[in-house]
């Protein structure tokens, strides 16, 4: 999903032109852009949809022909649905008109952009590239490459420190079929709330992240299993508790959950052991029927 150097496509002098001119301006943040994914809304009124007359296009068929309309009132910029298929979303509501401020989250079908605003928006750009460096678009959970740099990290300090280090490994059950069956939309809309379900349950010094396509890790330092397996039992029961929303309706969703810890490992050599370890207890759980944590 990454691309080393993808940052430097928009250069300061890309977002200081914008700045210049007293524009806003869309930051694309899912589906990551290698390039352009900047976008001034230099006209009073953009049009967003699939048409390539619209101001801006999005050729995907979760968005709608004419999805949305961007226009600029004095000094403000809102946001209007169209009477869309899919709707608008900002800041994860899903909402007819709203007027924009600067950070706001805005979700047209499979995309999702941060809006920017012309006070300090160099600023505002080089904070939210940051953000899409660390942290995966959709979800907002840790991506990848942040996740493995602190596992790196905190395997080496618990080697060092002999203090214990636990991670719970899950994927979403079946998840290919919410796809085949109800679209991509339907099955970012399930990783999201997956994103906030989980986030709920984890502290706010716990490493939570996005690992794979449904994959995800949290990463427990100072936790020893039995702890770690109490938290992979909660997080198992909050998917399963209720329904997930989607724009297909309601879909039932579990997850299957694999618990290793470092006492598990027969050398200490590398944090990627413990992946692997978890990776084995996450297949047995699947193997063994899903919708359960193995450790």
């Amino acid at each position: 999903m990454f691309q080393d150097g993808w940052e430097e496509t928009i250069t300061a002098n890309t977002v200081l032109r914008a700045a210049d001119a007293g524009e806003g301006c869309l930051l694309q943040i899912h589906p990551l852009a290698v390039s352009g994914n900047l976008i001034e809304l230099v006209q009073a009124e953009t049009t967003i949809g699939r048409e390539v007359t619209c101001g801006l296009c999005l050729p995907d068929s979760s968005v709608s022909r004419r999805h949305a309309l961007i226009e600029r009132i004095d000094d403000q910029y809102q946001i209007t649905d169209l009477g869309s298929t899919n709707g608008i979303c900002v800041n994860e509501c899903r909402l007819q008109s709203a007027v924009l401020s600067p950070g706001d989250r805005i979700q047209i079908g499979g995309f999702i952009f941060k809006f920017l605003s012309t006070n300090h928006i160099e600023t505002q750009y080089h904070e939210a590239v940051y953000s899409m460096m660390t942290r995966d678009g959709l979800t907002g959970t840790l991506n990848k490459r942040s996740f493995l740099d602190i596992i790196g990290r905190e395997f080496h300090r618990a080697v060092h420190r002999h203090v214990p280090l636990s991670l719970i490994l899950f994927d979403i059950d079946h998840f290919k079929s919410v796809n085949d069956t109800h679209g991509h939309l339907a099955g970012d809309e399930v990783l999201q709330e997956i994103g906030h379900r989980i986030g709920g349950c984890v502290a706010e010094h716990d490493v939570f992240a996005r690992y794979g396509g449904e994959e995800f890790a949290i990463l427990l330092a100072g936790v020893p299993l039995a702890e770690a397996c109490l938290l992979a039992e909660t997080c198992r029961s909050e998917v399963e508790r209720k329904a997930f929303t989607t724009c297909c309706g309601e879909l039932p969703i579990t997850i299957s959950v694999g618990v290793a810890d470092m006492t598990q490992l027969p050398q200490h050599d590398a944090a990627s052991q413990l992946v692997q370890a978890a990776d084995m207890k996450l297949y047995e759980a699947k193997h063994g029927g899903r919708n359960r944590v193995c450790s």
